[in-house]
């Protein structure tokens, strides 16, 4: 048995080499194939953290400062957001009801979908 690495660049890439081994849903485990991570600058603390909580229970990570982890009054925050295209897209499912967090949301999913590896 031999095993090689599989280099997939774009969720059109993911999907091909899916299709090419006979496989149904190749959309879907495509974008869970392929991960972008993401910089958001001066979040403010809580919002972060509360993204963070969402990514992190969907099998997603995001960095943030100790400061925002730890609540700090008035505190903003860089946040690295880490997850595949489909861990993305769940984050905006999960949080499109949270009105403070839209401007957020809706700024990960214009670079999410505007990326190469989803349009190529």
């Amino acid at each position: 048995m031999i095993a090689q690495k599989l280099d997939l660049e774009s969720v059109k890439s993911a999907t091909e080499a899916i299709d090419s081994i006979g496989s149904n849903n190749s959309e879907l485990m495509a974008s869970r194939a392929i991960h972008i991570n993401l910089i958001m600058r001066q979040i403010q603390g809580k919002d972060a953290k509360s993204i963070k909580k969402v990514y992190n229970e969907i099998g997603a990570e995001a960095a943030i400062s100790r400061q925002a982890y730890y609540e700090e009054e008035c505190v903003k925050t860089d946040m690295i957001i880490m997850g595949t295209v489909y861990q993305h897209r769940e984050a905006k499912r999960i949080l499109s009801d949270r009105q403070e967090l839209k401007p957020y949301i809706d700024a990960i999913s214009v670079a999410i979908e505007s990326s190469k590896e989803v349009t190529d």
